[in-house]
């Protein structure tokens, strides 16, 4: 995983390292996409033993949404209301940050 260059849309992460008062190394990590988090930890522990890991059970900042996905939300927020509408189409992607 270190030093890998990720496809356009795929997974990614990023590392700082500092260390606290006692020396020992802080390790904050951002993801995006969908990151392997065991792996990823593992990765880190054999870099940094005994390290303390920050951030990576936290949501990822990207997530990639499909457009089906998207629909099936709106319409379930619709049928809340009384106005289902359907409309389907595959293939297209959004990227919903957050």
């Amino acid at each position: 995983m270190f030093g890998q260059e990720p496809d356009e849309g795929g997974s990614r992460y990023s590392i700082s390292v500092t260390y606290d008062a006692e020396g020992k190394p802080v390790v904050r990590v951002k993801t995006s996409g969908n990151v392997d988090a065991a792996e990823l930890r593992k990765e880190i522990e054999e870099r940094y033993p005994g390290a303390r890991i920050e951030g990576l059970g936290e949501k990822p900042l990207i997530r990639i949404v499909g457009e089906e996905e998207i629909k099936k939300e709106k319409m379930e927020k619709k049928e809340g209301k009384g106005e289902a509408k359907r409309k389907e189409k595959k293939g297209v992607f959004i990227r919903e940050v957050e």
